[in-house]
């Protein structure tokens, strides 16, 4: 348990050294499209911000393997792209990303809002980086990454799911 706490408290720090501005400033979430075609979200997220959308989908299946209602509670994390509470603050979704209320959750793994999120995240460290370290970085944060054995496992496994997508 001690163990656990350490590497939260480390995890969570990690986040605080980030500044906001280090992404830019977040737009609005608000995707014009119908909220129940995850295949609509990702189409227009992926040509919103210039991600592949093969890119986008081996994150979603490795981060949630397509499960909306899906959860971390080690981080918290939440839907398609597991969210944190603190990319949502950018997006004016959460008020205190520390806590973050039922309604604000929801919000979070609300399909459309929820990959506009990760896909405007995903951006933003494709710019700073090459694509195997984004990836990496996806998973364990800039602050986070240090290219250990976990993020090349991640690593490894959204490459196989890109190159899945990307040759259908």
């Amino acid at each position: 348990m001690g163990a656990l706490l350490i590497v939260l408290g480390v995890i969570l720090g990690s986040l605080l050294i980030i500044p906001k501005k280090a992404y830019g400033t977040a737009p609005k979430a608000d995707v014009p499209v119908n909220p129940n075609s995850i295949d609509a979200i990702i189409a227009e997220n992926a040509k919103r911000y210039g991600v592949e959308n093969a890119l986008i989908r081996a994150i979603i299946r490795q981060e949630s393997n397509f499960n909306p209602n899906a959860i971390n509670p080690k981080d918290p994390s939440y839907g398609l792209m597991q969210i944190m509470p603190i990319l949502a603050q950018d997006f004016g979704i959460v008020k205190e990303w520390m806590n973050p209320t039922e309604a604000e959750v929801a919000m979070i793994k609300q399909p459309s809002t929820n990959v506009q999120i990760g896909t405007w995240f995903l951006a933003k460290l494709l710019k700073k980086y090459p694509q195997g370290v984004a990836i990496q970085m996806y998973n364990v944060g800039e602050a986070g990454y240090n290219s250990g054995h976990r993020a090349a496992e991640y690593l490894s496994k959204v490459t196989g799911y890109y190159n899945e997508y990307k040759s259908n």
